[in-house]
């Protein structure tokens, strides 16, 4: 309402000849230095007629938030772009793709210094004039035209009338509109997006215009969204990105399309692949700590220095939406939100009202939202369940933890990782992470037998594997005194021969050697990879059922004693390995380091906190665990 009263006060003011402006757009056009006229044109252009006065009003939108809006330009024909941008990953040398296509240097073009008037006011007349012809046009207030209609620009995109261009690329389908009288925001979106070109994922692109991306037809989800963006809007159909900026436990953020279909009816889709209300995609399932709107209108969400804010929220363009996704009749509540405040267990040096969420990524945690606090709490609003959070400060630059890690459960119940140092409990690990297959069950029932023609024809049973209780290295002792030149082991019907090592031993505990042979196998896989003296390869038969790997010895040998390594996925504790458990005060702090002389380690730690093993042999670390009240280990 405060924006809304702005705009007619300025508006009564240049109906009655007077040229003051606000003193927002006075600002902007200071900024504008040489090209102010241009700026002015357009307000006097809308100021002539009070029936205009609603365009002005979309003028001054356009005008007051076009500070800090640039197209990223190269002095070199599109083709030519696409051509070094596509090619660089086949390119060793950045300088002879350089040579080969110019300069590649950006150019950089502020809006308030190089827009034109006649650019806005046809970007403005095209606008209204779809709001005003689209059968739904009357059902899309003022304010989300301004957002979702209205903006000449996307992102940073060298600026065409692509308006103009979108319209006669989809004249028929604009056409059609017109005579569907009770269709629908959504229905309509379908339409267009189902005719919108598919695009080829590649992330080597430049910001790109409409044209530009329905010539290159090439990008990733960004362009995706602004395609459908350009396109939607200019038929007059209010769309916009959302995003989040990151996914939790990943180092990479995801956006797609989200369009206005009345008051709290919003809707999701992707654009040129997935279709609103029709297929399920990943914003559907996947946890979201934050989600985001791109705004035109700059967003004054955070009120302090700049450097006391985190880098990845300067921009002042996007705004907050959690809220629009986890109400409780939106397609996404069973993913689950809650409104979140925490209390504050560390001070700040520096009071700035403000503190920082923070979400594990690949490496470390990265920002993925903001709250506001005082001495006592943290309200950090509605926020993602079951995701492991980290509330910070930011001073100067710093990150500085403002209390423990903690996640939200189902319950809207927070539960804040801090170790109780009175509260020791013992635990063992077996695994460096939850196995996602149970590759132990493929021994079970295996059989190895030894004979001495090629086809075991004579062959006679050594050992039948029983159900095994982990992943490590089993022995067993042979009884039978008979010779045996061929050895095999042969697995149950459905598990492919899946064994990782093998090894034979005569009685006098001499490991014997021959030539390995068995089913047949992909090349990385085949039947010698369980005779290689490493564990960390297997063999894996081509066919589930009789698959069988082993040894030519050369001549009748006694087996007294074979040894067998399941297949595995490198998760688990290892014999000779070196490990180190972390836990988090402040920082992730090295607890104890143990080298392991069996397949499991034991540790006493206090409960509650949170922890990692790394193995310091392989160079990789396990999920982040906690222990219960039981001492038992949880991961997270």
């Amino acid at each position: 309402m405060k924006i809304q009263l702005i705009y007619l006060t300025t508006a009564l003011i240049l109906f009655t000849g007077c040229t003051r402006y606000s003193p927002e757009i006075e600002d902007v056009l200071r900024q504008a230095g040489d090209n102010r006229s241009q700026l002015e044109k357009v307000l006097k252009h809308y100021s002539r007629k009070p029936a205009d006065s609603l365009k002005l009003r979309a003028a001054e939108f356009l005008i007051a938030n076009m500070p800090d809006k640039y197209s990223v330009e190269y002095d070199v024909p599109f083709e030519n772009l696409m051509a070094f941008c596509i090619q660089m990953k086949g390119i060793e040398s950045q300088q002879d793709a350089l040579e080969a296509y110019g300069s590649m240097e950006p150019i950089i073009k502020y809006d308030v210094k190089y827009i034109t008037g006649d650019y806005l006011i046809n970007n403005i007349e095209l606008s209204f004039k779809v709001w005003e012809e689209q059968p739904w046009g009357k059902d899309v207030p003022f304010d989300v035209f301004c957002e979702e209609i209205l903006p000449y620009r996307v992102s940073n995109e060298p600026l065409e009338n692509w308006r103009k261009k979108a319209l006669t690329s989809y004249a028929k389908l604009n056409n059609s509109f017109k005579t569907q009288p009770g269709i629908t925001v959504i229905e309509a979106c379908t339409q267009v997006n189902s005719q919108l070109p598919q695009l080829q994922l590649s992330t080597d692109v430049p910001d790109m215009n409409f044209s530009m991306i329905m010539t290159a037809t090439r990008g990733m989800c960004d362009e995706m969204v602004t395609l459908a963006i350009f396109t939607m809007r200019a038929l007059g159909i209010p769309v916009s990105k959302d995003f989040v900026l990151k996914w939790p436990n990943h180092y990479v953020g995801h956006s797609w399309n989200s369009g206005y279909g009345g008051i709290d009816k919003r809707f999701s889709f992707m654009g040129t692949e997935e279709n609103p209300q029709q297929e399920e995609h990943i914003y559907d399932y996947a946890h979201k700590s934050k989600i985001y709107r791109q705004t035109f209108a700059k967003q004054e969400h955070i009120k302090t220095d700049s450097s006391d804010i985190p880098a990845v929220l300067h921009d002042w363009y996007m705004k907050d939406v959690t809220h629009e996704y986890y109400k409780p009749d939106t397609l996404f509540h069973n993913i689950g939100g809650c409104e979140v405040e925490i209390p504050v267990k560390y001070q700040p040096s520096k009071n700035t009202g403000y503190a920082y969420l923070a979400c594990r990524g690949k490496k470390t945690w990265e920002i993925v939202g903001w709250g506001e606090t005082d001495t006592k709490t943290i309200n950090f609003g509605m926020t993602g369940k079951n995701i492991m959070y980290l509330p910070l400060y930011c001073e100067n630059g710093v990150q500085k933890p403002a209390h423990y890690p903690f996640q939200v459960g189902d319950n809207d119940s927070i539960h804040i990782f801090e170790p109780d140092t009175s509260n020791y409990r013992q635990f063992t690990v077996t695994e460096m992470s939850p196995a996602t297959f149970n590759y132990l069950e493929r021994m079970n029932n295996g059989v190895f037998e030894g004979a001495n023609r090629d086809d075991f024809s004579d062959a006679k049973v050594l050992h039948t594997v029983k159900k095994l209780d982990g992943t490590y290295l089993y022995s067993t002792k042979i009884r039978s005194s008979k010779p045996y030149r061929y050895v095999r082991y042969t697995s149950n019907r459905g598990c492919y021969g899946n064994v990782a090592e093998i090894e034979l031993y005569n009685d006098r505990s001499e490991k014997l050697s021959g030539k390995p042979f068995g089913s047949p196998a992909d090349p990385d896989v085949t039947c010698d990879k369980a005779f290689d003296g490493d564990i960390f390869t297997f063999f894996d038969a081509s066919h589930p059922n009789n698959a069988w790997t082993g040894l030519d010895l050369g001549e009748p040998q006694t087996i007294a004693e074979i040894r067998y390594f399941p297949r595995h996925e490198g998760n688990f504790i290892y014999e000779g390995h070196t490990y180190e458990l972390y836990y988090w005060e402040k920082d992730w702090q090295l607890f104890e380091q143990q080298l392991a002389t069996k397949h499991f380690l034991d540790f006493r730690i206090p409960t509650g906190g949170l922890y990692y093993l790394k193995s310091v042999t392989k160079d990789v670390v396990t999920p982040w665990f906690t222990l219960n009240k039981n001492g038992e280990q949880l991961w997270l």
